[in-house]
């Protein structure tokens, strides 16, 4: 059987918070379960969802910190 997860020990190794994780499964851009009211997401289902956040080049990382940066300033 493929691992599940729950969302809190995902929110704590990535360091995202729940709201933000609880908001991308709105969209509905993370698949999940939810049992006896927990919220549980299959392994292989966050990485591929990780890996469209994936940044390769310099520039892309560059570009990725000052979007950050300018959210955070307004």
């Amino acid at each position: 059987m493929e691992q599940r997860v729950e969302q809190r020990k995902k929110e704590m190794q990535l360091t995202l918070s729940v709201s933000t994780l609880r908001g991308y499964i709105k969209k509905g851009t993370l698949m999940y379960y939810k049992v006896k009211g927990k919220i549980l997401v299959r392994k292989s289902h966050f990485d591929e969802w990780m890996k469209r956040f994936e940044v390769n080049r310099k520039e892309d990382l560059d570009d990725l910190v000052d979007d950050v940066i300018s959210r955070v300033k307004h």
